[in-house]
């Protein structure tokens, strides 16, 4: 590593800490508290969504702990997902700040896991009995639902060193309803042509602009989002923790000049409910 990225990378720790370091003295925001219906979906925070179809529930990435590591939470997690019946976990990659630990040792067992092929050892060892892996194109199908991987442009390895692993998007459909989950993805056309009813999309951790080999930028995902057939984007992946330079009120700001309509601005704790396709 030359000097002058060593320099950056130090100073992207340092201001990422004393940001974080400032929240140690400040209480966590509590979220709203609407509640999950029949055909909604509901922001628990960061890229943990849980997602009803017809009384399936599916929940992406959860992560509800108030630390990772040294990063505290902003806002606190909307729903206990450890007394809800929920019927399938979606994982998209094994970052902390998508696959925890501590938070999948609390849930439901019996879910059916979706998660992509390296992670396989650690949801044994958590005590998943059901766990289906897919990799680019693949899709798990039961009598109740159809989901299918897409490829997100993100290096989905959870310590920095090692081989690159892959990351999942996820197309969800159940009966004539069809979600589309991102997870977590730099600019790609993978998504082009894609057919969806609603596009959950991430928005944050773009800054500084290296990030962008890894995150999309609000406009980036509304891009992508405009790719697709969806006709409401639902922006995640922000106000919920420190993980890099941008912040929340700039991505709120951007996404509400931006919007045409189409973009359907939450906060923590709030449910879309989900109209039946025309």
């Amino acid at each position: 590593m030359n000097f002058n990225k060593l320099t950056k990378v130090f100073g992207y720790m340092y201001e990422l800490h004393r940001r974080n370091f400032k929240l140690y003295f400040k209480p966590i925001l509590d979220p709203s508290h609407e509640p999950v219906v029949k055909n909604s979906i509901h922001w628990v925070g960061h890229a943990t969504v849980v997602i009803n179809l017809n009384d399936k529930v599916i929940v992406t990435d959860p992560v509800t702990s108030i630390n990772l590591g040294q990063i505290k939470r902003l806002v606190k997690p909307s729903l206990n997902l450890s007394i809800i019946n929920i019927d399938y976990i979606l994982l998209s990659h094994a970052h902390m700040d998508h696959l925890n630990y501590s938070t999948l040792m609390k849930m439901n067992k019996n879910a059916i896991v979706i998660a992509p092929k390296n992670l396989k050892l650690p949801l044994k060892i958590l005590g998943f009995k059901n766990i289906i892996l897919l990799t680019n194109d693949e899709i798990y199908s039961d009598n109740n639902i159809k989901i299918k991987a897409l490829k997100a442009n993100h290096d989905g390895r959870r310590y920095p060193w090692g081989t690159t692993s892959e990351s999942n998007s996820y197309i969800i459909e159940r009966g004539s309803k069809k979600i589309f989950f991102a997870g977590d993805t730099a600019y790609t056309d993978v998504y082009k042509d894609l057919i969806a009813d609603v596009a959950i999309m991430p928005v944050g951790c773009y800054k500084p602009d290296e990030f962008q080999d890894l995150h999309c930028t609000p406009q980036q995902s509304f891009k992508m989002f405009k790719m697709t057939t969806a006709k409401i984007m639902i922006p995640i992946h922000y106000k919920t923790y420190i993980l890099a330079q941008d912040k929340d009120n700039v991505t709120s700001n951007t996404l509400r000049k931006i919007n045409d309509g189409s973009i359907k601005i939450i906060d923590v704790g709030q449910t879309v409910k989900l109209k039946d396709p025309k």
